[in-house]
């Protein structure tokens, strides 16, 4: 019976431990006119974009947390891309980020603004251009 009790325990802690994630998080908040689609942030010694980190659409004034275990690298310096509605891909390079900060996203045509702010309150924008992922045949 104790082995069944144990067995049990161990199995209710794993689960909970799975449920929770990492517990660290970034939120990245949409205050573009257009909705966004995809959001990207990779380590700056990646090359490609990894994948996409969220998987709903998101609306101006929408915010969702991203789990930092999911892009963390050996830097405290990342890429961040964040793809609209209208297939414009915007980008930000050698971005500092760390646990718990909140990512604020607005663009206009083919300039996006990233603004960072940390846990302390500091805050720093970051200017990016967008570049359209649309395709012409021809």
């Amino acid at each position: 019976m104790k082995k069944l009790i144990a067995l049990l325990l161990v199995l209710v802690l794993a689960a909970s431990l799975c449920a929770c994630g990492s517990g660290e998080y970034v939120t990245f908040k949409s205050e573009h006119i257009a909705e966004v689609h995809a959001v990207y942030i990779s380590p700056v010694t990646e090359e490609d974009w990894t994948d996409p980190l969220n998987y709903a659409v998101l609306k101006k004034g929408s915010s969702i947390q991203i789990d930092f275990e999911k892009f963390a690298g050996d830097s405290v310096e990342y890429d961040v891309g964040v793809l609209d509605g209208t297939d414009m891909l915007y980008e930000f390079f050698e971005v500092p980020l760390a646990v718990g900060d909140t990512l604020s996203f607005s663009g206009v045509g083919m300039f996006g603004t990233l603004t960072v702010t940390g846990t302390d309150g500091k805050t720093e924008r970051y200017n990016g251009e967008g570049r359209s992922l649309e395709t012409e045949e021809g």
